[in-house]
């Protein structure tokens, strides 16, 4: 009767389902290094709403939400190695799941979806960030600039992503970030993404005809690649 018990306990908290996802299915044979590397580690400090540089166009209004297991630890600027590349990675994070990048394996499909009360909603309709330009007057915009959607993985009908309330235990378990680690794959570069025939299927994703053309020949990329130094003219900020 008390295993019955606990087994409809595993299956009503959610663990059982958990347990499954892709992230938490690896070898932790490393398990000692994160231990080790938990009880060194400082999260970093977040800087100040002052300390963002203003957009000059829009007030900047965005609420970076941390709700999943990868930014409790590393923040939602997480990248910070590569000067050139880091602020547009970081951008990226507001509209991608980290493991959109960092899970690559074969087989996947990538949907929208949103954290909703510790659950990962898949969402196939809404009014997500990018999908077309909006014209107000003489501004052009990006539509679903306040959604909280992001694109993410999903193997078979497992979104590939954790969230953090109700999983806030896995942090302190140097075994389960062991896994989650050792899950992770060298990560997707800009151009796997933005070029006709990518790594995401913009259209199946509700993209625009136009916004489309713009992702799969992204001039800001070009930029990025053919330009060793970026200047941003300081009026701007």
């Amino acid at each position: 009767m008390r295993k019955l018990l606990l087994v409809a306990f595993l299956i009503s908290t959610g663990s059982v389902a958990m347990a499954d996802n892709p992230l938490l299915t690896a070898p932790a044979a490393d398990s000692a290094k994160w231990e080790q590397k938990l009880k060194e580690f400082e999260r970093p400090e977040l800087p100040k709403e002052e300390g963002y540089p203003k957009p000059f166009h829009l007030p900047n209004s965005y609420e970076y939400s941390m709700d999943d297991v990868c930014s409790a630890c590393h923040t939602f600027a997480a990248h910070k190695k590569d000067k050139k590349f880091a602020p547009f990675y970081n951008a990226h994070g507001t509209f991608l799941s980290c493991n959109t990048c960092h899970f690559v394996k074969d087989g996947l499909t990538y949907s929208w979806g949103e954290i909703k009360d510790g659950k990962v909603v898949l969402e196939s309709k809404g009014d997500f960030y990018g999908l077309r330009y909006v014209r107000l007057g003489n501004k052009v915009l990006l539509s679903g600039g306040e959604s909280k959607a992001k694109i993410m993985p999903v193997q078979g009908k497992t979104p590939v992503e954790i969230p953090l309330k109700g999983n806030e235990n896995l942090l302190n378990d140097p075994s389960a970030v062991a896994k989650m680690h050792n899950a992770l794959t060298e990560p997707l570069k800009c151009e796997d993404c933005h070029k006709v025939g990518g790594r995401l299927d913009f259209r199946a994703l509700g993209f625009s005809e136009e916004r489309v053309k713009d992702l799969e020949h992204n001039e800001v990329l070009e930029g990025l690649k053919k330009y060793e130094t970026i200047h941003f003219p300081k009026f701007i900020w």
